[in-house]
């Protein structure tokens, strides 16, 4: 059986459009079979960028278990300036993000076939990593990509996540305020909650 979160070039493919809207901008991406949510924008990952978007994001940041590069390309979009890595598993996925990064004519945004941050050169650091974790990969997996996201955070770097209350969520900030010294909850929409952890060296 095929999973988004792994590589799985024997899944049908049939190339197609999505297109989904953010603070009145209009995306289109191109999506196939065997990806994330390959028809439409999943309501985690809309969550999430709204409140993304409200913010003031700079610098460079990390867009983990990017799939087709629905935030990471949405937030470069909303912020010219940024520097966006993105990283995924799911080679067709990596393809998608890679076309819709051409089509969309965008600069400083990269994408890298990735095990969790096992692309990230060691001392590679960013101030925001964000994700919409695959929560159907396991805890195991989810709770390395907090593990390995805080580890490439500048001190003071943040964290935002999103998940569903009934995907783990209470457990989650749990882990991950035990990691990082806190895990505010910032914001709830529909059932999913949106989370934020600043990373402080002084903590550990």
């Amino acid at each position: 059986m095929s999973h988004y979160f792994t590589s799985d070039d024997g899944v049908k493919s049939q190339p197609h459009l999505i297109e989904y809207t953010i603070s009145n901008h209009t995306f289109s991406l191109i999506s196939d079979y065997g990806v994330f949510s390959q028809g439409k924008l999943d309501r985690g990952s809309e969550a999430l960028l709204k409140h993304l978007i409200s913010i003031n994001l700079s610098g460079t940041i990390l867009d983990l278990g990017a799939g087709i590069g629905v935030i990471g390309i949405t937030l470069k979009t909303f912020f010219p300036e940024l520097k966006v890595i993105m990283l995924e598993i799911n080679e067709r996925a990596i393809k998608m993000a890679k076309e819709n990064i051409r089509r969309d004519n965008l600069s400083d945004i990269e994408v890298r076939t990735s095990d969790v941050c096992s692309a990230l050169r060691e001392n590679e650091k960013f101030v925001a990593v964000v994700t919409n974790p695959p929560i159907r990969a396991g805890k195991t997996t989810v709770y390395r990509m907090f593990k390995e996201g805080y580890d490439h955070l500048f001190d003071g770097g943040s964290l935002f996540f999103v998940m569903r209350k009934s995907h783990g969520a209470p457990s989650a900030q749990k882990f991950v305020a035990e990691l990082f010294g806190n895990c505010e909850l910032v914001k709830r929409d529909h059932g999913y909650y949106i989370f934020h952890a600043v990373r402080n060296n002084e903590q550990k």
